[in-house]
Order: C-alpha cells, then structure tokens, then sequence
C-alpha cells in the first residue's frame, strides 16, 4: 500500500510538473505574442504620424487669407448687403412654397482637403491595424476608432465603424476615452446611432468617475442645464470644482506668475461680419478681418516700428507676446520689439533718458515689467532673475502695476531678494490700488486671515475682469457658504465661478484647438466634430460654431439625413440663445419658421423673435416680426404692429433702411387695399397719423366759462365729448393720409429704385 502511495504522489508530482511546464511555454508564447504585435503597431502608427505630419505640413503651406468656412457658391456680391438677410427670409418663404431652396443658400461644400492616392506603405499600415484592432490590442483599437472618426491618415470619416470600436475598446478594458466618446455617440444621434439620454448619461459618468476632464466637463454642464438629466446645482457644482481644481494645479505648475491663458478662440461667424453677415445686427461686424486685412495693419506698425515710434514697437511686442489668430506667439519677436524699446528709451547703464513724454514714459514702463517677466520665466531665453529683478524695480519705480505685482512675488518667495513678506503684501497693495487683477488676488491672499472683508472685496474685483484665480477662490468661498447653509444661491454662485474656471484654463481637456486647427486647413468634418464635443461640455463658443457648420456645410458623412443635422443645429442654436450668443434666439426662430430639424410652428417662431427683438435688439428679428403681423402669420393680422416693428427694425440697424422702407411700401399698399375693401384694418391712420394734441392746447382753445361749470363738464362729460371729437378728426384725418400716402409710395419706390445699384 505504501508503495502504491509513492507512485501515485510520484505521478501527481509528474503531472503537476508537467502542467506548470505547459503553462510557462503558454505564457511565454503569450509574451512573444504581445512583443509581436507591439512592433507590428509602433511600425505602423510611425508610418502614419509621418504621413500625417507631410499633410499638415503642406495644408498648412497653402492657408492664405481665405474663410475658414468656404462657400460652394457667392451669389450675394450681386446683393446689397444691407438686403442679404432680408432677401435670404423672403427667398425662402418663395422657395418653401415652390418646393425650393432659398436664394443663395450659403451651402459649404464638405471635402478632404489635399488627400492623394495613398502610397502601399500607408495602405498596408492602415490594413496592419485593422488586424491587430481584430486581435483586441487596445492601442489599435483605439487608433482605428480615432482615424475613422475624423478622417486621419487620408482615409474617410465613418463614424458608424468609429462608434464600434469605441465601444470594442471601453469592453475591452474601461478605457475612459472610450467611454466618453460612447457617450457622445449616444448625446448626438451621430450616423445611425440612436440618441439615448439615458446611456450618454452612463457613459459618461463612467468616464468622469476617472478623473476624465472631458467627461467631467459635460457631465457638470449637463447637471446645470438640465440637458439630458435632471438639473441639480449641487451635481453640477461637484463636477465643476474637479475640472477647476484640475485646471488650476496646471496653472500653477508652470513658470513663476502662472501659465499663458489658452489661446484665441475663433467664432467661426466673424469670417463673414456675424452670423447672418456684416451689419445685420448691433452685434455684428462693420467689416470681416481677413489675414491679409489683418497683415496690413502689421505692415502699418512695422512701418511706425522702423521710423522710431515705440508705440508701434510696444503693440507689435504685446501681440507677439499674447499670440493672435493670424499671429502665432513668438517670444523671440517679442524681445526684438522690447530692445528697440529700452534702446531708445533707456541709457546703456539702464537709466531712463531725459525728456521723455508722458506717453513715452508710460511706453518705458511697460517694456521694463516686460523685460523683467521674461526673464523671470525664461521666455525666449534662459531665466536670470538678476535681469528680471533690475527691470522689474525700473518698472515699479515708475508705477507700473505688473512691475509691482511681479515684484512682490520675488519678495514673497525670496528670489534674488531676502524674503520680507510686508514688503510684498506693500506692493501687492500697491498693484491691487491700481486695479491689477494679480495684485488683487495677491493682496487678498495675504490680508484673508486678518481683514477677510477686504480680501473678499479683492477677489471679488479681480474676478469681475476675468482673473481665474480669482474666480476659484471666490467659489470655494460660495461653496463653504453653500455647506454652512447658504442654500441654492450660493450654490449657483460657485458653479458659476467654477464654470468659468473650467472654460477659461482648459489647457488639458479643451477639443476647440483641434477644432480650429481642423478648420484652418479645410477639414470641416473634424471641426464639426471637435466644436460638437466642445458644444456638449457648455462651450458658447463651441454651440455656435458647431451650429453654423452643421447648416452651412450640412452634415457631411456625420449623420444620414438633412433632417438629423438640421436638427442638432436647432439644438445647439437653442443652447447658444440660452447663454446670450447674438443671433442664435432669431436662428431658433428661423429654424421653426422654415421647419428646419423640427415640425414648422409659426407660433414658436413669432416666440423666438420676439424675445430676440426685446432682449437682444436684434433689426432682423423685429422686421420677421413685422412680416408676421403685416401678413398674419403665426400671430393675428395687425397693420399697426407691423408698422411697428418695422420702425422699430430700422431704428435698430440703420445699414436695413432699404430693406425696412420697402417693406413699409408693401405694407402701405396691403393696407390701403385692405381699407378698399372694407376689411378691419384697425383704428386710427397707419401712416402719417396727426400729430397729439395736449391738453394744454385744448384748454386754451376751449371757451372760457365758470370755474364749477368746467368742472362739472370735466368730470361727467369730458370723455365722451373727447371721444367724439378724436372720431371726427379720425375720420377727416384717414381720407387726408390716403392721399398722403400714395404719395410717400412713389417716393420710397422712386428712392428705392435710384439707391439700389449704389448699395
């Protein structure tokens, strides 16, 4: 029995051996597997980053000074301008009845901007990760999923197989990309995607829950809106402070003063003067900035530059300095702009020359803070504190309220200077006095524990012009208050704040540099997408620019049917009027007027402009109006108010005029016709009413009589008898404007006819 033991313990022992030798052998093939495919995916990827790079680098090469949205056709240069929009409206409702577009649509043509022929190397690259995407690798998956959402690599968008691997991916291992962009899928409606609140909202959480800023973003913006969930400020105001709070360790991670602010953020309306073009509107441009508009106005001060105006070199520094649209930011620029400063400005031991202007002095100021921060932070060259600590005492002896900001930094945390903390909070107050928004929040932090009153009053000053620093502390602030019992007020007080934190310093999670950068070189799909995924975070920007390329330039590969992205245009027109983007509430009321991505309600559309018109001033909103009063759509027929709205169009946007008094044609003749034919066309004349007698006037006119019996006659029978008298002067006064209108036709029709071709 015993040796019986022993073999059995010998051949478990055996096979136990054996199965742990396979098991190796199985790791082991496992390990040469994924090192395989590894090699087989870096290969691949390198092979397309250097494609992608060439393409960049020649779309880049061709940008010259054209639109980023690019029209299909221009028939509007043969349109007054000041008639564009009018004409468009009017277009339209034509078109509409006769089964056709409106004139002029304005249409953007989608197209892959200088793709070729792909070389073999690249196909078989691309077919390389469709493999290993098949095998489950995650880092193909992902690669596929993001060249086909946005056409990378020359291939084209088709966001259908993107939403696969999207979710193929977030299966496979919770990626929070993944998730996030599942959960955009589902916000959407993008390709054949059913849009479904319920699993964005889930998605998305998943992806917030791992510290995604993305996912944070919109979920916080879905929280206070209440789109796609129910509002609640206290959800909102958590996910906000984590994207702040994240924001903010980045702000202060970088060189001493914090980071650069994000750079420019491009509305894509301003290529043609607003959204519904140039001088439609109080909000709307008097003309387009185009590159070469914008790189005469360089030629202009360069010229002042090299004739010695240090103004001109001071402007041309800033620019640089902060970086613009048509200008990106070049430090080294900058420093030759601020040398030729101090060199005419300053002796060679650093003094400043006699004699100089007050404007030249001020000019003098500025350039030595500038000259002191940057060298501070190393901009455009190594850091040396010595350089910066000498410039910046230049500045702060001349009052300059960044020179003594910086100042008390150094003195606070001991550069170059023997750390004196009242020395510092001296000069924080100094700047703060000055309205410097650093040295408000400076002075703040450093009189909070012993004068919290007046740290608060500084902070609140600072935030109120746009500090974000500011702005998170005064949240945390309404968010103590909001614990301690401050309620719904204070809780909608720090999301605001925190809101504004997220949205302004979003170096790590903002989709609009993409966006632009897309735009920039054609890729209208790709800035489609990118201002789609900003507009869901909360983005105004983002809402109206994804709106205007989704009606301009239609849906493209995006989604299957005119009526999907006329839809989601209407939606992000609805959310931009909501946060006060001009234009956007008469865009709502267009899109119900014409039935755009909704069943036509002409009630809702009269809504719409109404409050455009009273919130916003908005001329073209108020002459709808009047074209729905004059001809009874949506409203009730009323000549009265149409006349009203109509002035009222022409007060608010004067570049209207043409269109305004033709329009006040038309309806003179539609109520002359209506009176003809008996219709009710309201009481009183529509035009060229008399002018209101007071009852001053009156009294003097009256007979005189005794005091009590005037006023027994005052009391009981005034009323009537003025009654009577306002019918008769109606009455003598509606046949006289007849005539007199008649005649004012013939003279807007005769104005119209002379000044059209001059427009």
């Amino acid at each position: 029995t015993a040796n019986a033991a022993d073999v059995d313990i010998e051949s478990s022992l055996a096979a136990k051996e054996e199965n742990e030798g396979g098991q190796h052998i199985e790791i082991s093939r496992v390990l040469e597997t994924d090192q395989a495919q590894r090699a087989e995916y870096e290969k691949a990827l390198n092979v397309l980053q250097n494609y992608e790079s060439r393409l960049h680098s020649r779309l880049k090469a061709q940008e010259g000074g054209t639109s980023m949205l690019k029209l299909r056709r221009d028939v509007w240069k043969v349109v007054p301008v000041a008639l564009r929009s009018y004409v468009r409206k009017a277009s339209g409702s034509v078109g509409g009845m006769l089964g056709l577009g409106g004139l002029g649509s304005d249409r953007a043509v989608y197209q892959r901007p200088g793709v070729e022929k792909l070389s073999r190397e690249v196909r078989q690259s691309i077919d390389t990760l469709y493999e290993l995407a098949k095998a489950d690798v995650e880092d193909a998956v992902f690669v596929v999923a993001e060249m086909e959402m946005y056409g990378k690599y020359g291939t084209p968008v088709d966001v259908d197989s993107a939403f696969a691997h999207y979710l193929q991916l977030s299966e496979l291992s919770g990626n929070a990309t993944a998730q996030y962009m599942v959960g955009f899928f589902y916000a959407t409606g993008l390709g054949s995607v059913e849009q479904r609140n319920g699993y964005s909202l889930l998605y998305t959480a998943l992806a917030a829950m791992q510290g995604y800023g993305p996912a944070e973003a919109t979920l916080a913006f879905r929280y206070a809106s209440g789109v796609g969930a129910a509002m609640s400020c206290a959800e909102a105001m958590v996910h906000y402070q984590a994207v702040a709070r994240s924001a903010m360790r980045h702000y202060l991670s970088g060189p001493p003063l914090g980071r650069h602010m994000p750079g420019y953020r491009a509305w894509l309306s301003d290529d043609r003067g607003g959204v519904y073009g140039v001088r439609t509107g109080p909000y709307s441009l008097h003309k387009t900035v185009t590159r070469t508009s914008f790189n005469e106005l360089i030629e202009f001060h360069l010229f002042n530059a090299h004739s010695g105006d240090t103004k001109a070199c001071l402007t041309l520094a800033d620019l640089y300095y902060h970086g613009h649209r048509f200008a990106r930011q070049d430090f080294g620029k900058t420093r030759k702009y601020l040398a030729e400063i101090t060199g005419r400005l300053f002796t060679r031991q650093g003094e400043l020359r006699k004699g100089l202007t007050q404007a030249e002095a001020s000019t003098a100021a500025q350039a030595a803070g500038m000259m002191g921060i940057m060298n501070w932070r190393g901009e455009g060259l190594a850091a040396d504190t010595a350089v910066a600590l000498r410039w910046l005492n230049i500045g702060a002896s001349m009052g300059h309220a960044t020179s003594l900001n910086a100042l008390g930094m150094m003195y606070q945390s001991g550069v170059q200077v023997t750390k004196d903390t009242e020395r510092a909070t001296e000069l924080f107050k100094q700047a703060a006095e000055k309205q410097h928004q650093g040295g408000q929040v400076n002075y703040a932090l450093a009189v909070m524990e012993k004068t919290p009153e007046v740290a608060m009053t500084n902070f609140k000053a600072a935030a109120e012009n746009g500090h974000i620093l500011a702005h998170y502390y005064v949240a945390g602030f309404h968010s103590t208050a909001m614990a301690g019992g401050g309620g719904e007020a204070s809780c909608r007080m720090a999301v605001a704040s925190y809101r504004f934190v997220a949205e302004k310093a979003d170096w790590l999670h903002s989709p609009i540099p993409d966006a632009i950068d897309a735009a920039m070189r054609g890729d209208l799909e790709a800035a489609t997408l990118g201002y789609m995924r900003a507009a869901e975070m909360g983005y105004d920007v983002g809402q109206l620019n994804a709106a205007l390329l989704l009606e301009q330039a239609g849906g493209g590969a995006l989604f299957p049917s005119a009526g999907d992205y006329e839809r989601q245009a209407l939606v992000y027109w609805t959310r931009a009027a909501n946060q006060n983007v001009a234009d956007a509430r008469t865009k709502q009321g267009d899109a119900y007027y014409f039935g755009r991505g909704v069943q036509r309600s002409y009630e809702k559309a009269a809504a719409a402009y109404t409050l455009a018109a009273r919130t916003e001033a908005s001329g073209l909103a108020m002459w709808s109006l009047g074209w729905m009063y004059e001809h009874g759509i949506g409203v009730g027929q009323n000549f009265h108010l149409a006349k009203r709205w109509y002035d009222q169009s022409l007060e608010a946007n004067d570049a209207g005029r043409l269109a305004a008094h033709a329009s006040l044609a038309r309806l003179c003749l539609r109520y002359l016709w209506a009176w003809a034919r008996g219709r009710d066309v309201g009481e009183g004349p529509l035009f060229f009413a008399p002018r209101p007698v007071s009852r001053d006037e009156e009294e003097r006119a009256a007979r005189p009589a005794a005091a009590d019996a005037a006023a027994d006659h005052w009391e009981q029978g005034a009323v009537e008898d003025d009654a009577d008298d306002d019918s008769n002067r109606e009455e003598v006064d509606s046949g006289g404007s007849l005539t007199e209108s008649l005649f004012f036709i013939v003279l807007l029709l005769g104005a119209a006819w002379m000044f059209l071709p001059l427009r």
